[in-house]
């Protein structure tokens, strides 16, 4: 009985052992441990303490204004279905006045627009043959008004929907990141930022239409996650420039002209930690950022005339804290300089 209450107290022990492992390692970030350990170890061969961090945040993007209202009503409901027969266009009409169309998410009503924008000019075309002018003017009337307000559908499909929302949806945790992180997300996001160019220029195929895949696969938190590295990485840096500069100002970093053992302490502790540690992770990062930060641009610089301005102050917002990748760690290398440099 001991030895069987022996196996189970054993295996119990391992169990939890185990899982304590597992929330050890799922509640540490690659990235924040060794900003932590670096800014720990400036103030350690200072002896300045650790000052409080500054706070830095972010919210998700804001909805879109809603497109201009058309005092062009949509008539497309009172077309005579018969007149139709003969067009595709028939099946398009034929899903909008479905309920499921009615009620359809912004991605979904854009392929419909999509679809209805290339089928409609060749079923006018037959409807005027046919000597159906009335209902020819109806689909013109309408086809004018979906091309015209087809960057707004862009948008509304696009930047105001789920996928986007996701996309820069600022993670709790980074993990590992960005050891393992797709590479998946950069291709989409390029492909949409090319058919968007498309299908405002008129020039695109059926297989373009096909979005809903694209858009699927942004609904992981691949911005957010940028920008969360941005964050912690660009806080923990101001910590360090001022631990540094307050040092220097104590007069921490030299002694009679000359480097003092807490400056040559601190010189190896940057070479080590920040040089051959922090920055190996911040480059790899940045990588990411530069991946996507040219699809991005695309997307919203094509969109720009149907995004609102409380978008427009987000998205620089949010470009102001990526821009930090890359200044945050040159800036913290000037105060290094300044700090260390001049006994």
């Amino acid at each position: 009985m001991k030895t069987v209450l022996r196996r189970h107290t054993h295996r119990a022990v391992a169990i939890l052992t185990f899982a304590l492992l597992v929330v050890s390692c799922s509640s540490s970030e690659l990235g924040g441990g060794k900003l932590e350990n670096y800014v720990s170890r400036l103030s350690n061969a200072s002896g300045i303490p650790i000052p409080e961090g500054i706070t830095l945040s972010l919210s998700k993007p804001p909805a879109l204004i809603p497109p201009p209202a058309s005092n062009d009503a949509d008539s497309l409901s009172l077309i005579d279905f018969l007149a139709l027969s003969g067009c595709e266009l028939q099946a398009n009409i034929a899903k909008r006045n479905t309920t499921m169309g009615r009620s359809a998410s912004a991605s979904q009503q854009l392929i419909l627009d999509l679809e209805f924008i290339r089928l409609a000019p060749a079923c006018i075309d037959k409807l005027e043959s046919d000597e159906e002018d009335d209902i020819a003017e109806l689909l013109r009337s309408s086809l004018t008004r979906r091309s015209d307000q087809l960057v707004y559908s862009l948008a509304q499909a696009i930047v105001g929907d789920t996928e986007w929302r996701e996309f820069w949806r600022i993670p709790a945790l980074l993990g590992d990141y960005p050891v393992n992180a797709s590479g998946d997300v950069a291709q989409s996001l390029w492909e949409l930022s090319q058919r968007t160019k498309r299908f405002l220029s008129g020039r695109w195929s059926p297989a373009d239409e096909a979005l809903e895949p694209l858009l699927a696969t942004l609904r992981v938190d691949a911005g957010g996650q940028l920008l969360r590295a941005a964050i912690i990485q660009e806080k923990a840096l101001v910590q360090a420039n001022q631990i540094l500069t307050a040092a220097q100002e104590a007069d921490k970093y030299c002694s009679s002209g000359r480097p003092s053992e807490a400056g040559t302490i601190t010189k190896t502790i940057v070479a080590k930690y920040f040089a051959g540690d922090v920055q190996v992770w911040s480059s790899m990062v940045s990588q990411r950022h530069y991946e996507i930060r040219g699809a991005v641009s695309d997307i919203e610089t094509t969109l720009a005339k149907a995004l609102s301005g409380p978008y427009a102050i987000w998205a620089q917002a949010r470009d102001n804290r990526l821009d930090a990748l890359f200044s945050a760690p040159r800036q913290h290398v000037s105060v290094v300089q300044t700090a260390l440099d001049h006994c």
